[in-house]
């Protein structure tokens, strides 16, 4: 059945372009295998100033927002520039619950479409489990801290 199309045997030994040296490899810039993922810094206490919900948002709304900004405020997501696209994350679950709530509407396509944008904007404002590593802040170092004391060695005097 050689000849026939799609019944060929595959590749045949050989077949293809050679493998280069490993030395060629290396130059070549080849991202292969760089090491593993790298864990993302543990979030800072927020020193931000607690960010206000707009006058403008519904009470069910400013409920949600109270809800999630301690959260966002931890993560430092939540600035006074990122404040209407929180306020409309806020909106978007509100209506996502009132959506899950009747029972001709849940699991609708409309359901299922507003749940992805309410899942994006969670994870836009890092509110959602995401996989990865969270690391321990590194205590900060003053790298000159020993030329902090003084140097008797110059007087000949010894500390």
């Amino acid at each position: 059945m050689a000849g026939l199309k799609g019944r060929s045997g595959g590749a045949r030994l050989g077949a293809g372009r050679k493998r280069r040296d490993p030395e060629a490899t290396w130059l070549s810039g080849n991202a292969g295998k760089r090491g593993g993922p790298k864990a993302r810094p543990a979030a800072a206490p927020a020193d931000t100033a607690d960010v206000q919900p707009p006058p403008d948002m519904l009470p069910a709304d400013a409920a949600v927002w109270m809800e999630l900004a301690p959260h966002a405020l931890a993560e430092r997501t939540l600035t006074p520039a990122t404040a209407v696209a929180f306020a409309w994350l806020c909106g978007l679950v509100m209506i996502e619950r009132k959506l899950r709530a009747a029972p001709l509407t849940v699991a609708g396509p409309d359901h299922r479409g507003l749940m992805q944008r309410v899942e994006s904007g969670l994870a836009r404002f890092r509110l959602t489990a995401d996989g990865k590593a969270v690391a321990a802040p590194e205590a900060l170092t003053d790298a000159f801290s020993e030329f902090d004391e003084p140097f008797m060695a110059w007087r000949g005097g010894k500390k």
